[in-house]
């Protein structure tokens, strides 16, 4: 995939976060040491998260060495997307689900798959779901939100939720449902009055900017501050140019090349110095 190749080439020119990821097997068959519930909770612990909503999951993800980026729209079939290198984890998701909530549960989903499905094949209904249940429970911890929860609909106090927690209406459904503080009746009456007001497809409230990666454009910004060109990576990486302007992007779709206005001494075609490795922590923003 042509994503591990850009981020194969960068690491040999730039120094990115480690991976910081814990290991937390929960079999799809089986008896796990973990389960989905307590998988979410062994990473909020391990990368040090406070109570209360993850203020910027992307940002987060980032910075504990996964790096996430938007796929090419052309391969957008799926919402997100996960899978290993020697190196990190790289998560693609959807360019064309332009939902800031839903797109922050499709990345804890696929946080969820890298913590804990190693060795199992992705898209089987199990392991779909216990990455469901990862994510709500990384995004919502059951004893921060269950007494938040409404016994019924309402829809003021649902809205308020979905701004503090930051997911999706449907989210907040979904999990007052699992934590029992909705009926299984009440839950379905309420995904049938989302339906009839098109909220399956734009739910109401405000329309937030979806969170952006930025551990690959911050990486090029650097090495195009010392005077390597975007040609210069995407020809060592053996990628084209238009997918590599799309992988390094801060927001999905962009279409046209990436650049930065640098000093005149600088803007030589200079090439690329294996011998010279930069460090991202300085400027990582």
């Amino acid at each position: 995939w042509v994503v591990h190749d850009i981020v194969e080439t960068f690491e040999r020119h730039v120094e990115m976060p480690s991976r910081d990821v814990p290991t937390c097997p929960v079999s799809t068959v089986e008896e796990s040491p973990f389960h989905p519930i307590e998988a979410a909770q062994e990473l909020r612990t391990s990368w040090g998260i406070d109570k209360g909503p993850i203020a910027h999951l992307l940002r987060t993800a980032e910075n504990h060495g996964i790096v996430v980026t938007f796929s090419p729209i052309q391969a957008a079939s799926v919402d997100a997307y996960s899978f290993e290198t020697p190196s990190r984890p790289i998560i693609l998701l959807n360019p064309l689900k332009n939902d800031y909530y839903r797109q922050r549960f499709d990345l804890a989903h696929e946080i969820g798959h890298i913590v804990m499905h190693v060795d199992v094949e992705p898209g089987g209904r199990i392991p779909e779901q216990q990455a469901n249940q990862f994510a709500s429970e990384l995004l919502m911890p059951a004893d921060e939100i269950i007494e938040q929860l409404p016994s019924r609909i309402n829809w003021p106090h649902l809205l308020s939720l979905k701004e503090y927690w930051g997911v999706s209406l449907q989210a907040l459904l979904f999990r007052a449902r699992e934590l029992e503080t909705l009926s299984d009746v009440t839950y379905r009456n309420a995904l049938i009055r989302m339906s009839k007001e098109g909220w399956r497809r734009q739910e109401p409230g405000r329309h937030r900017t979806l969170e952006q990666p930025s551990l690959l454009p911050q990486s090029l910004s650097l090495l195009e501050t010392i005077g390597t060109l975007p040609e210069n990576i995407a020809t060592e990486a053996r990628v084209p140019m238009n997918l590599f302007t799309t992988i390094t992007s801060r927001e999905p779709g962009i279409n046209k090349s990436v650049h930065i206005d640098i000093s005149p001494r600088t803007t030589s075609d200079r090439p690329m110095d294996e011998a010279e490795v930069i460090s991202l922590f300085e400027n990582y923003v």
